[in-house]
């Protein structure tokens, strides 16, 4: 009974986070409350405040479950027991752009992420931004170490600034897919911008550039 007990209350908490995301994407942020965010997933107010004080924490656990799959690949990306982290550094990115190509809600949630005005709601997302920004870099600094490790750094580079230039890549191909769609396919073009990085930091034989389709990262 226990265990159903769990499981009930993650698929309310879960109910709630969907609703959120679709008012949050149809609504704008501002204009979401949680009352709609209620009446949306079927639950009562009080269902949605036992899980969550305010809409804040509801926008940041939105924004946090969304990032979830692109963090699972890059704790697989910097495992100690794998051999080829910048392949599969390389892999975890080429993944999450063409998922995010192939799904126009999670390209809606990506764009709800970057768009910041003054509101309160913008500053739990920069904030959130910050945290993410910090978990991410972790993960790629812990795969470039293990890459140097193993040989795979070209002399004179260091996980941390490889790290950073990584991250440059990244936000960068999603700003531009945001702001810019029709200027950008995110895998064709963002696998240009990360090989042409990845060519000047990581020996030639750590990753095949142009490799259209990288083992997934599971």
């Amino acid at each position: 009974m226990a265990r159903k007990t769990k499981e009930e209350t993650q698929a309310t908490r879960d109910g709630i986070l969907d609703a959120a995301e679709a008012c949050f994407q149809e609504n704008g942020i501002a204009a979401t409350s949680l009352e709609k965010i209620a009446a949306r997933a079927g639950f009562s107010r009080g269902a949605v405040y036992w899980h969550f004080k305010n809409k804040s924490e509801v926008l940041a656990a939105v924004i946090t479950r969304c990032r979830v799959p692109f963090m699972q690949k890059l704790e697989w990306a910097s495992s100690a027991t794998r051999n080829t982290p910048v392949q599969d550094l390389r892999a975890a990115f080429l993944n999450s752009w063409r998922e995010l190509e192939a799904s126009p809600r999670l390209r809606g949630l990506l764009e709800l992420m970057l768009r910041n005005d003054l509101s309160n709601e913008s500053q739990i997302l920069r904030q959130t931004h910050a945290d993410g920004f910090k978990d991410c870099n972790a993960l790629i600094i812990s795969a470039l170490n293990r890459a140097n490790v193993l040989g795979q750094l070209r002399s004179g580079v260091t996980a941390d600034h490889a790290a950073r230039m990584l991250h440059i890549i990244l936000t960068g191909v999603l700003y531009n897919r945001i702001f810019q769609p029709e200027s950008i396919d995110m895998y064709r073009d963002g696998m240009a911008a990360l090989d042409a990085l990845l060519s000047t930091l990581v020996s030639a034989d750590s990753f095949t550039p142009g490799q259209l389709d990288p083992a997934p990262a599971a």
